[in-house]
Formats: C-alpha cells, structure tokens, sequence
C-alpha cells in the first residue's frame, strides 16, 4: 500500500478510473462541481455529493479536490472488491484527505465495511480519512447562495476595498453597502464574493438577508471540519 501514496490524484491529465453510470429507475443525479479552489469540474455522484463538494470547495485547508482519480480494490471470500472513494483533498500543510460520503439513506453494512477497508488504506498509504458531515441546512443553504458568486470576476479591486471599509465594523448587511457608495446590483455580488473568500463573516445559522450582520474576516465555525480528527 505504500506505492499508493505515489499516486498522481491530482494530474490534470489523468482519466477517471470510474464514472457512474445512472439507470433510470434511480433517482441520483450524476452531476459537476467547478471548484474556485482549483478552477477544475469535480465529478458528483449525487446532490448530496455535490453539496458536500461545495463545504470542501469553501474549507480554507483545502488547496486541491479532485474525485474518481483512485479505486481501491481488495479480495474478500474469493472475490474482488472494489470501492472508488468521492473525493480526494490535498491540504495546507500537504496531508492527503480520502472523502467517502455515507449513503443518504444512513450507512448500510456495505458502505460501513466499504469504509473500514478505506480507513484501513489511507493509514497504509499515509494518508488521513474523511466522512464529513453536511452543515445545519440554514448554514448549508447560506452558503450554496454565496457559492454562486464563488468565480474570479467577481473580484473588483475597487469595489472590493470600498466594502471591506464599509464593514471595518459589524453592519447589517445593506446598511454596509450603503455605507460603501457602490451600487447596490454591483456591491451585492462582489459582497457575497467576499463571504465566499472568508474575507467578510457572518453568523451561518441565522438565514442571510438585509438585516445579516457583517464584519470582516472570520472563519465559518458553523460548518464542520472534515477529517474524523477535527471532528474529534
């Protein structure tokens, strides 16, 4: 297992090693995320992976996401195995992070014995494993609006510092962009922007409007951590 971490997971030249394949009588939907962190697609076998993409996109210690680059195969009772794990994250400080997301039904028996063989590799292969779970649904919808604004040219310098000023103290949200002088169609997008690169705060389990309270930088300590050593 130690030849695994020698793995290129993050080779923008490297073909999936596995792409779901939907059957019309399942209700999944087989769709892509474009990540801000890496200006690649990342494939999802679900909404909720899509979702959980997303939380990985926004997490600050994330520098690369990719998925399906690696599948894990092993015997067991005279069969072979395989399992292709949903994410595979490279962190600030270099760790690799293995992501498997439980079924959203709850972990089956299969999935469970799925993640064992899982854990059991990434320690082999020096690697650390993650099953994260998804924020509160307040927090989570607060930041699936704020995702859509997640792409580079929403980066206006200018408009940037005049909101960075105008939230130099907690505001409510459109009382800082009056404050700003920028025009309300041009600030908003650049605001949430601005939320996005964790350069504005706000409180994630209260619903985001007019009156949310804003002030600069911050850490979303509402949304989980994602490696089962964080959550600990």
């Amino acid at each position: 297992m130690g030849q695994v971490a020698e793995v290129p997971l993050w080779d923008r030249e490297r073909t999936p090693v596995w792409a779901p394949l939907r059957h019309p009588s399942e209700r999944s939907i087989v769709t892509y995320w474009w990540s801000a962190t890496t200006g690649r697609h990342v494939g999802c076998r679900s909404l909720q992976r899509l979702s959980m993409a997303m939380q990985l996109d926004f997490h600050p210690d994330v520098r690369e996401l990719a998925a399906w680059t690696a599948r894990l195969e092993w015997s067991e009772r005279g069969h072979v195995r395989r399992f292709v794990p949903d994410f595979f994250t490279r962190t600030a400080s270099g760790a690799t992070v293995v992501v498997a997301c439980p079924p959203s039904a709850g972990p089956s028996a299969r999935w469970e014995r799925q993640r064992d063989v899982l854990k059991q590799a990434c320690e082999e292969a020096g690697w650390e494993f993650g099953s994260p779970q998804l924020p509160q649904p307040t927090a989570l919808a607060n930041l699936q609006w704020v995702s859509r604004y997640r792409h580079p040219r929403y980066a206006d310098h200018e408009v940037i510092r005049a909101l960075l000023a105008a939230f130099a103290k907690p505001r409510e949200l459109m009382e800082g962009v009056e404050v700003s002088g920028v025009p309300r169609l041009l600030a908003l997008p650049r605001l949430y922007h601005l939320v996005w690169r964790r350069r504005l705060a706000l409180d994630w389990s209260v619903p985001l409007g007019p009156a949310s309270v804003v002030r600069r930088g911050g850490l979303a300590k509402d949304l989980r951590p994602f490696t089962e050593k964080g959550q600990m």
